[in-house]
């Protein structure tokens, strides 16, 4: 089979595409394509002609055109869950670097410089916009940081996340993490309303899918010191423009790395491998999508 593959994956995953099928950097011409980033619409399927199957090296799959590939009979599998913990552990990170003010401390030369004075994650109210699995993870380790963890999720879920409706989480918070899935009806809710709300001028980090927010209600609102600063592993569109006036702001973006730690990966090969193989040997499909 020809497998197309042109994004960052587990050692794993390329030894047991090398040893059982033949990697291919152009998806006409392949059979089975793996895709972490790679949109795969309506003229992507058009073009592949042999396509038959599509894995999505992750949880998110808004990049592939599902509705069509169904009517094309391609099918689609996702491996969710498999990089929880990765990312749960950027979003601390990146609150932490937000706290204590990273861009700035590490250009600075003067000891203990007063001017990158910081600030602490314990009493604060941490709130989650979506409390999946990321989310949960997310808060569970927030837990030894003495916070008070409040979250806004469409559907009840039981958790140490208590659910209050979604103005609430946007005027008492202190951090903000946006945790849900993108579709039409998330796409940029983190709007200038949004921002209007937020009382405490909080920081915001997003790890979720950079079409979430508003580009330029986040500048605004960045510009006018609605919000303290910004830190994303994503935006809209990737990569980010290195002449944005964003960048000219609070911000921390990141290249969408969230995932990219090796144990990550190795999970992913697995359940990308263990995908394919389900398919040669026509068994049903673990996370089938269509």
């Amino acid at each position: 089979m020809n497998v197309y593959l042109t994004e960052p994956v587990s050692d794993i995953l390329i030894d047991y595409l090398n040893k059982n099928h033949k990697i291919v950097t152009d998806l006409n011409l392949a059979d089975i394509a793996i895709s972490r980033n790679k949109e795969i619409g309506k003229k992507e399927i058009d073009n592949a002609k042999n396509l038959k199957l599509i894995a999505v090296h992750g949880t998110g799959y808004n990049m592939i055109d599902i509705n069509y590939a169904k009517e094309k009979n391609i099918k689609v599998f996702n491996t969710p869950n498999l990089n929880t913990n990765a990312v749960a552990e950027l979003n601390i990170m990146l609150a932490l670097m937000l706290a204590r003010k990273y861009e700035d401390t590490i250009k600075t030369r003067i000891l203990g410089d007063i001017n990158v004075m910081g600030s602490e994650l314990e009493n604060k109210t941490i709130g989650f916009i979506g409390c999946g699995n990321i989310a949960i993870k997310t808060a569970n380790i927030l837990k030894g940081f003495n916070t008070n963890i409040i979250g806004y999720n469409r559907t009840k879920k039981e958790s140490i996340i208590k659910l209050l409706p979604l103005d609430d989480v946007l005027k008492l918070s202190d951090y903000i993490f946006i945790t849900i899935a993108l579709n039409e009806k998330t796409k940029e809710m983190i709007n200038k309303n949004a921002f209007n709300k937020m009382a405490n001028k909080p920081y915001l980090i997003n790890s979720s899918r950079g079409a979430i927010v508003n580009n330029e209600d986040l500048y605004n609102a960045l510009h006018n010191k609605l919000i303290k600063g910004y830190a994303s592993d994503v935006y809209n569109p990737e990569p980010i423009d290195l002449n944005s006036n964003i960048l000219k702001e609070n911000v921390i973006i990141l290249p969408h790395v969230g995932a990219n730690t090796k144990e990550a990966l190795d999970k992913m090969a697995n359940a990308i491998i263990s995908g394919i193989e389900l398919y040669l040997n026509n068994k049903k499909l673990e996370n089938q999508l269509v």
